[in-house]
């Protein structure tokens, strides 16, 4: 396969705004390549010995039957050459990735990146980072329909990230574009993935529960006035490379979030949870939506923690 024709789509981190976007605060999202995946074909005969390439290649046919489905209803317009992807599946495409599935990194994303660049019928900008504001909106709509199939719903945020291979700042519904990373490095602070022990079951439901819970003014309110302005000053430290407030603010969203959003936690975590937040070691908060995967973690001796968590749950992050 020509990897030109066929890249490597990198997964997602969404370092803020998990819950936060949905009320209107901002978000900032970035791809990570330590993880990937991209579009192969495979003989008939290894794929039928491969159960994990066989499921891909299954979830291949019925994704193209859905993009298929969606473009009859009108739902997505017709620029995905669906009869070709449909004919390319008969031949044994799947998606070769390494992004676990159920951790928050956007597996599903990635793949909905390398469908559209393959058989999108116009140009494309994935990796240039150089789409205009207008078709960023355009494609995260398309994208947010795509990814439904997987989801149910989504913000179509995950597969423009993987698509664009650029950090998006998000501000508002309708209001994102390709931001640079900071070019000073964080003063004595490391962000790292935790390794939570299991994923995320599928359809967990987390995201209605949030959306259920924001029925009560109370709730909403504390949420709009808190989780809201603690990720906006983490996104804007982060950004301006401003380590005390970070630190600070990344402290105060790590114990909203273990107050108000326990549910989201595995049970397991809790403790470790508050001894960071009590000792000031380390700080970790939800990655994505959370119950499960990876959490997402900001300490100042990143080898000390990894001692602590274990070395084997610890992933440093290098952004």
């Amino acid at each position: 396969m020509d990897t030109a024709q066929n890249p490597v789509f990198p997964a997602k981190l969404l370092l803020f705004g998990e819950y936060s976007i949905v009320i209107g605060g901002q978000g900032l999202t970035v791809p990570y390549k330590a993880y990937g995946g991209a579009l192969q074909f495979v003989r008939t005969n290894i794929l039928n010995k491969s159960e994990e390439i066989r499921q891909s290649n299954d979830t291949l046919r019925n994704f193209a039957q859905y993009l298929l489905q969606q473009q009859q209803s009108g739902a997505l317009p017709e620029g995905v050459d669906t009869a070709q992807l449909q004919t390319d599946v008969q031949q044994g495409l799947y998606f070769h990735s390494n992004i676990p599935h159920g951790y928050g990194l956007g597996s599903s994303g990635a793949l909905c990146a390398a469908v559209y660049y393959r058989y999108a019928m116009h140009g494309n900008a994935a990796g240039t980072g150089k789409a205009s504001a207008d078709t960023i909106v355009g494609l995260r709509g398309i994208f947010a329909q795509m990814e439904s199939f997987f989801h149910g719903a989504s913000s179509g945020i995950d597969p423009l990230v993987c698509y664009l291979q650029q950090p998006l700042h998000i501000i508002g519904e309708s209001n994102l574009h390709v931001v640079n990373m900071p070019e000073n490095k964080l003063e004595n602070l490391h962000f790292f993935l935790y390794e939570t022990g299991k994923p995320r079951p599928a359809n967990s439901g987390l995201v209605p529960l949030f959306l259920e819970k924001c029925k009560n003014p109370e709730f909403a309110e504390i949420c709009r006035l808190y989780l809201t302005k603690y990720n906006n000053n983490c996104i804007d430290a982060y950004l301006r490379s401003d380590s005390a407030m970070l630190w600070e603010n990344a402290r105060r969203l790590s114990h909203f979030e273990l107050v108000h959003f326990e549910p989201m936690i595995p049970g397991h975590m809790l403790q470790e949870w508050r001894r960071g937040l009590n000792r000031r070691q380390f700080y970790l908060k939800l990655c994505g939506a959370g119950g499960g995967g990876y959490m997402l973690g900001l300490c100042k001796n990143l080898p000390e923690t990894a001692q602590h968590l274990g070395e084997n749950r610890v992933q440093e992050l290098t952004l």
